[in-house]
C-alpha cells in the first residue's frame, strides 16, 4: 500500500498555505496561462479554446476537498506544462515555419490497457533503426533541437527530477519507471485525456473528454514531434498511450496512413494495474488516509471498459489493415515468433538491432514485480467480465 514517505510530508507542510488559491481557479489558471506565453508565443482565440477545458480539470481538482498541498502545486505544474507545450510549438513554428513541412509519415500507435504488453512492444518498434519515440526528457523541456551539450544537460535535469518522484511515491518506481532518457506516453505532449483523473476525483472533466472529439489535441501532437526531430525526421514515428486505443479515427484524421497495434489481455490484471497507477498516484496528491479505493475501482473500471467497448465498435470504421493486434499470451509464450510476425506485417526487416533490443526487453533481472489485486479496490473477475462484455480477445495465433 502506497504510503506518504517523510519528503512528501515535509513538501504538504511546507506548500499548505498555496492550498488557498483554490477559492479562485479561474484566476490561477490565467495565472498559469501568463506564465506559459511569457517569453515564448501569444496563443491565438483557437488555441485558447482548445485547451479551455483544462480549466474544467483544474476547477476539479481545486473542489477536492482531500487535495493535499502537493496535490495542488503538481495540479498546476502538469496544466501549465501542457499550456507552455502550446507556446513553445507556435514559438518554433513561428520563427522556423519550414518546421511545419516536415515529415511525419505512417506513423505506429501502440494502443492497449496497462499490463498488456504494450511497452515491450512499443520499445521493440520504436527502436528499430530509422524509427523513433518521443523520449521523456524531450517531453518535459519541449523544444526544437539542441546542440549535444545542451542535451545531455536537460536529460541529467530530468533524471533528477523524475528520480523525485519515485522518492515521493515509491510505488511508481515499480509500476511505471520515468526513464529520462527513455520512450514515453504521447498524452505528455497532448493536452488532454482520462489519465488525468487519476490524480483524485475529477468528475466534470471525465464527462467532457468521454464525449469530446480530440482531432486537433492530436494534430497538435503531429505539430509537437515536427519541432522536437526538426531537421532530423525519423522514417517512422512510434507513439504509445492506453487512451489511444479509443481514439483511433481521431488519431487517422490527424495522421493519415497511422497504423495500431493493439495489445490484448484479460482484463482483470489491466484493470487491477491502472487502479494501483491510480492509488500511487494519489498517494502524492490526496492527503493522507482520504485515497477512496473503492471509488478508483468503479472510475478505472467505467474509464476502462467504456474505453475497450467504445473501440470495438469504432474498428469497424478503420481500413482493414490499419489495426494490427497482439495477444499477451502469445507475447509470453513464444516472444520472438510474436514479434517477428508484427514486424512482417509492418513491413520491417528484422536485424541485429531488433535481436539486442528483444534481448534487453526480456531480461528481467533486477526487476522487482509489483502486486496488486482487484479486491483491494472493491473489484473481482465477475464484476470485471460483466463490465467487459463486448470485448473479445482474438485467437491465438500460436499453434
Amino acid at each position: 500500500m502506497p504510503q506518504a514517505t517523510p519528503l512528501l510530508r515535509i513538501l504538504n507542510v511546507l506548500l499548505a498555505p498555496g492550498l488557498r488559491t483554490r477559492k479562485d481557479p479561474d484566476a490561477v489558471f490565467e495565472k498559469l496561462l501568463q506564465d506559459a506565453q511569457s517569453g515564448r508565443a501569444v496563443l491565438d482565440a483557437d488555441e485558447l479554446a482548445a485547451l479551455d477545458s483544462l480549466r474544467l480539470l483544474l476547477a476539479d481538482h481545486a473542489a477536492n476537498p482531500d487535495l493535499s498541498g502537493m496535490g495542488w502545486q503538481s495540479t498546476q505544474d502538469q496544466i501549465r506544462a501542457r499550456l507552455t507545450n502550446r507556446a513553445v510549438v507556435r514559438a518554433a513554428q513561428a520563427s522556423r515555419p519550414e518546421v511545419r513541412d516536415e515529415p511525419v509519415t505512417a506513423p505506429v500507435f501502440v494502443v492497449g490497457l496497462p499490463r498488456t504488453g504494450t511497452t515491450l512492444t512499443y520499445n521493440l518498434i520504436a527502436r528499430h533503426p530509422g524509427h523513433r519515440g518521443p523520449k521523456l526528457w524531450e517531453m518535459d523541456d519541449l523544444g526544437l533541437p539542441r546542440p549535444a551539450a545542451e542535451r545531455e544537460r536537460l536529460i541529467a535535469q530530468a533524471r533528477r527530477k523524475f528520480a523525485n518522484v519515485a522518492r515521493l511515491s515509491p510505488a511508481w518506481g515499480h509500476l511505471h519507471p520515468l526513464i529520462a532518457d527513455s520512450e514515453e506516453e504521447d498524452f505528455m505532449l497532448r493536452a488532454h485525456t482520462e489519465m488525468f483523473a487519476t490524480w483524485g476525483p475529477a468528475p466534470r472533466y471525465l464527462d467532457w473528454v468521454g464525449s469530446a472529439d480530440l482531432t486537433e489535441d492530436y494534430r497538435f501532437l503531429r505539430d509537437a514531434l515536427q519541432v522536437i526531430a526538426a531537421g532530423e525526421a525519423p522514417d517512422r514515428w512510434v507513439l504509445k498511450h492506453p487512451m489511444d486505443l479509443w481514439r483511433m479515427p481521431e488519431i487517422l484524421k490527424a495522421f493519415p496512413g497511422a497504423r495500431f497495434v493493439w495489445t490484448h489481455r484479460a482484463p482483470g490484471a489491466a484493470v487491477a494495474s491502472g487502479c494501483s497507477m491510480a492509488e500511487a498516484t494519489q498517494a502524492m496528491y490526496i492527503k493522507p488516509g482520504r485515497i477512496d479505493l473503492e471509488r478508483i475501482g468503479r472510475e478505472w473500471l467505467d474509464i476502462s471498459a467504456g474505453g475497450v467497448e467504445r473501440a470495438v465498435g469504432l474498428r469497424e470504421q478503420l481500413p482493414d489493415d490499419a489495426v494490427i493486434d497482439v495477444v499477451y499470451d502469445d507475447l509470453m509464450k513464444d516472444p520472438e515468433t510474436v514479434v517477428h510476425g508484427l514486424f512482417e506485417t509492418l513491413g520491417l526487416d528484422w536485424g541485429a538491432t531488433d535481436d539486442a533490443n528483444l534481448a534487453a526487453a526480456l531480461d528481467r533481472s533486477g526487476h522487482r514485480p509489483h502486486a496488486y489485486t482487484l479486491e483491494r479496490y472493491g473489484l473481482d473477475e465477475a464484476k470485471v467480465a460483466q463490465a467487459f462484455s463486448a470485448y473479445k480477445i482474438p485467437a491465438s495465433v500460436l499453434h
